[in-house]
Formats: structure tokens, sequence, C-alpha cells
């Protein structure tokens, strides 16, 4: 790398290289933004990153010219890598760096890591955009040689004014960096400052969001700890099933408005009248941690009291007699000594998971079915006779979706695929991966039914959220629903709900069956989960609210649905 160091001042090349590196990912960001907003968030932070890169090179000028040297490539090494990393967040997910990749970087295991660099690293758009940084480089190390430095300092009124503006920009704006997100977030709305469409800025709030995770574990391990209410329950015999998807579009499956044949085990079914499809269900997030947490709890979304401060219905249902099961095909028991790991790692903390389950799995396999196999082994040893709660948590149509089936089980091929969008033939494969591993999905859930099938018995499945696979736009994966565009909702938030009932049970609760079927057009969204669990049950409990619950005659459907994101679905 040339010398960039001069004792007279500094390189304008670089100082404008490190704007630009800093300001590009700004520029993806301004995507759905009202047109003043925009003008207004790209002249803040033209000035602001300006001012902070001029500010590092005078810091660094001040150096030997050999660590002068060694600060500049630790500090552009730095730079490409965010810059970078944030094009490439904002281009294939819409999303820069924030609390929720954070959290699924520190949660992300072997497998799924191997399977999101083959889907997305190793793609030809983002190859490419790692030949745009070098070409970038190497046009700033050519500029280096032919532009001489400034003056570290401004002899010109003008440039010395400039200089004193960007240093008072700086420090007015230190008052946003406190210690506490929530502090720094309130600080921001009560003044109206730009700073809140900075990504530096955004991405420091995520780390103290990141922390603040931990402290809500610790809350939810007092709250269960803590939880001594003497709970009633009038349902004596039978067994619940609960099926937790994953990344399940319900506008991809022909139990809905799907186009494809995807579920002919679940529609066989349907046709015998003892599954009901709810037909407008949605997640209140597109994450999967951040719904597990708020659908296991008891609170619901815009509630005072946030998740961890109310009990998890897992605990409330062993407090009534209920040998609670869980098994996950995404993470297993053995990775319960990380805090955080894989998806819904939140009770990892063995302090949680040792209140809320009766056994927990210890293995995961390379496809669901081998899952419900291995509990189908092991089915004597880990149930009661009776009132067992089994929670199957599958890998579903997880990204790579072409990873989630057995070869031997591709239905759909690239040539069946129909959009009105010009695909390539990579993104129809894509299509055509994601429709296989929802009818094996299919298949899986079936297996489950079978199992349970001559019990007495209720079998729920829904998935955690959805998935967009290139359903109107040129979009594989979920993105920043606060700031992309409204259709987006409909991809990543629609899931299926179903509730099956076994003919033992549906003989001797022919209400039951009334009350689903009136409610299979009710709104309603996952995070009131546990309403329905207790209301199904019968479980009596100061936690319980029958307005929530979806099947209940008393149940207040929302006009509109508040997410976790603090918008409204409608």
């Amino acid at each position: 790398m040339p010398n960039i160091h001069n004792h007279k001042g500094i390189n304008p090349i670089v100082c404008a290289a490190m704007t630009f590196l800093l300001m590009l990912p700004e520029l993806f960001m301004l995507r759905g933004q009202i047109w003043w907003e925009a003008v207004v968030a790209t002249l803040f932070n033209v000035c602001f990153y300006a001012a902070l890169s001029y500010l590092i090179c005078i810091l660094f000028s001040l150096a030997k010219p050999r660590v002068e040297r060694a600060l500049h490539i630790v500090s552009h090494s730095f730079l490409v890598g965010y810059s970078l990393s944030n094009v490439f967040l904002l281009l294939s997910f819409n999303r820069h760096w924030d609390a929720y990749i954070l959290q699924f970087l520190s949660e992300t295991n072997a497998r799924e890591s191997s399977e999101f660099v083959h889907t997305f690293i190793l793609s030809y758009h983002t190859l490419g955009l790692v030949a745009f940084y070098a070409l970038f480089i190497a046009a700033e190390l050519w500029g280096l040689k032919r532009v001489k430095p400034w003056p570290a300092w401004a002899k010109s009124k003008v440039g010395r004014a400039l200089e004193i503006a960007g240093m008072m920009l700086l420090v007015s704006h230190a008052f946003f960096f406190g210690s506490d997100a929530m502090t720094n977030d309130n600080r921001v709305g009560m003044v109206h400052s730009p700073i809140k469409r900075n990504a530096i800025w955004n991405l420091y709030q995520s780390v103290l969001m990141h922390k603040s995770f931990a402290q809500e574990f610790d809350r939810c391990a007092q709250t269960l700890q803590s939880y001594n209410e003497p709970v009633l329950c009038k349902e004596r015999a039978a067994d619940f099933v609960l099926i937790i998807g994953e990344s399940f579009n319900r506008h991809m499956s022909n139990l809905y408005d799907g186009a494809y044949d995807t579920n002919p085990r679940l529609r066989q079914r349907l046709a015998g009248g003892r599954l009901f499809v709810f037909r407008d269900v949605i997640a209140s997030d597109n994450g999967t941690t951040q719904n597990f947490k708020q659908f296991l709890s008891t609170a619901s979304v815009g509630q005072a009291r946030q998740w961890c401060d109310a009990p998890l219905f897992p605990l409330v249902l062993r407090r009534c007699g209920y040998n609670v099961v869980f098994l996950s095909n995404q993470f297993a028991g053995a990775e319960m000594d990380k805090r955080f790991n894989a998806s819904m790692g939140f009770f990892n903390d063995p302090r949680i998971a040792s209140l809320l389950f009766d056994y927990r799995g210890t293995r995961t396999f390379a496809y669901d079915e081998q899952l419900v196999t291995y509990y189908e082994q092991q089915r004597k040893t880990l149930e009661q006779p009776k009132r067992n709660f089994v929670i199957f948590h599958l890998y579903g149509q997880h990204q790579r979706a072409s990873e989630r089936f057995p070869e031997g089980d591709t239905y759909f091929k690239s040539g069946d695929i129909r959009s009105t969008l010009n695909l390539s033939e990579a993104e129809r494969q894509s299509v055509a991966d994601y429709l296989n591993a929802t009818r094996y999905n299919d298949l899986v859930v079936d297996h489950i039914i079978r199992l349970f099938e001559k019990r007495n018995a209720i079998v729920l499945y829904f998935a955690d959220h959805g998935e967009e696979v290139y359903n109107y736009r040129h979009q594989l994966g979920r993105t920043d629903l606060a700031t992309d565009v409204p259709r987006a909702k409909r991809e990543q938030l629609d899931v299926p709900f179903l509730i099956y009932l076994t003919s033992s049970y549906a003989a001797v609760h022919s209400d039951m069956v009334a009350r689903l079927r009136a409610a299979e057009g009710r709104p309603f969204m996952t995070d009131d989960l546990p309403h329905v669990i207790f209301d199904i049950l019968g479980v009596r409990t100061r936690e319980f609210v029958a307005a929530k619950s979806l099947i209940n005659a008393q149940y207040q459907a929302p006009r509109k649905r508040l997410l976790q994101i603090k918008k409204w679905y409608e």
C-alpha cells in the first residue's frame, strides 16, 4: 500500500474512501422512505461520515509513518468488511446489521452455516459484490499516488468553519450513544435527530439490545422459578401434540390458496371432517427466536408485561399434571451449555429448560421424519399412560430448502414452476425445492398424526413464520419488515394453523368440533397460542384469557394486529 502519511497533512483520497465505505450501505437503506426523509438522511449521513473520516485521518496522522500505515490498513480492512457485509444483508434480506442479525449469528449451528454459505455467499451477485469492492480498493490505491496531501488543519476561514462544524456535529451526537438502548431511542425521538437513520448508530443500538437479551433470559428464569400458582385442568385423559413448523408460507400450500399439490395427505384428512384449517393466522414476527419467546409466553404482544415476565405455558401444563416432552430437529439438549444456540436458543439456559420439560431431545437428524421415527421408537420410555403434551419442532422448509427432503422425495422440478416473474433456472429450482420441502412436511405431519390416531388426542400444527420464495419479486428468504414494503408481511407472516382431532377425541367432544368449525375464519396471531391450548384442555389459571382464545365464544377478534416490530399487520 502506498505511503499515505505526510507530515504536511492527510490524503483526501483516504478520507473520501472511508466516507464512501461508510455511506454506501446508507444508500441502500433509503428504499421505501418518503423522499424528503431520504434527502435528510443522505445529507446528514454524508456530513456525519465525512466529519468522522476526517477526524480519524487527523488522529492517525499524529502517529509515526509506520504506525499510521498500519492503522489505515486495519481501519480499511474493517470498513470494507463492515460495508460489504452490510450491503450484502441489505441486498439479500433488506436488513442491515441489527440485534437480530447478531442473535442469528450467535445462534447458528455448523449445519445452518454451511447451508447459508452455499445458498447466499457463493451466489453470483455476492461474488460480483466482492469484485466491486476489490475494484474500489484498487482505484483508491491508484488515486493515492496521484493526489497530493491536504493540510491537516485548514488555513482558510471557510475550511476552518467546516472543520469546526464537523467536530460540533460529532460532539453533539455523542449524546445519543449512551449505555442503554431504550434511553438512546427516547433521546432520538425527543429531539427528532436524523441519527436514527444512521447505520452506525443502529449497529451500536443493536449491540446494546443483544446484551439485553441475556438479561431477559435471567428475568424469564426468575419468573418461572417464582411461579407458584395452583393450576386446575378439566381434561383428564387426552394427549396434546404441538407441531411447530419452520418457514412455511401458507400461500404456497394447496391447503390454502397455493397452486401446487403440496399437501395431498392433509387434504385427504381435511375431507374426513376432523382437520380444521384456520384461514387468517399470522406470526407476530418473521424470526424464529422472537416468535418462540412470544408464543410460549402467556403475555401478548403490546402488553405492559414483556414475554419474560409471564410464565411460559409448558410450565403451567406441567403444574396441572401433563408430561411435557420436547424434541427439536434444529438443536438438541447437548447444546444447552451455550446461552445462544440455534433457533429459539433462549431456553438453552438450563434454568429455563429444566422447568419447562420433563424430557428434552438430545439428537438431531438430517430429515424431520427421522426425528418422528426416533420418537416412535422411544415413546414407551418418554410417555406416561395419558395426558402427554408432546412438542415436535421441525426443520420444515428452512433455507436451504433442498436440504430438507430426501432425494427420493423429489416431486416438483424447475420446469413445473409457473411465475409471472422472469425467474432464472436457479430461482425456479429454489421454488421447486421449497415446494418439495413443503410436500415432505406434509408427509411428516401426517406421520405424527398417525402415531396418535388411535389415541384420545388433539394435534395442533402451525409454523413459526413464513418465507419469501420469489412470490412477487426476486427475493428469497426473510427481510427487515420494519423497512420493507407492506406486501412482504403477507409472505413472511401468513402461516398455516391446523387442528386435528382423533376419532376417539371427537366422539366425546362434539362441542369442540362445533367450536373449531366456527373459528376457522377468525383473524388470529400466534402470540396468543397459550390461550387456545388452555381453552382446549380446560386449564384454569389466572393467565388464561378467554377473549384471547381463537376458539372461544368470548374471543375478541382484533381489528388490527400489532407486530413485535411495533407496526400493524393490517
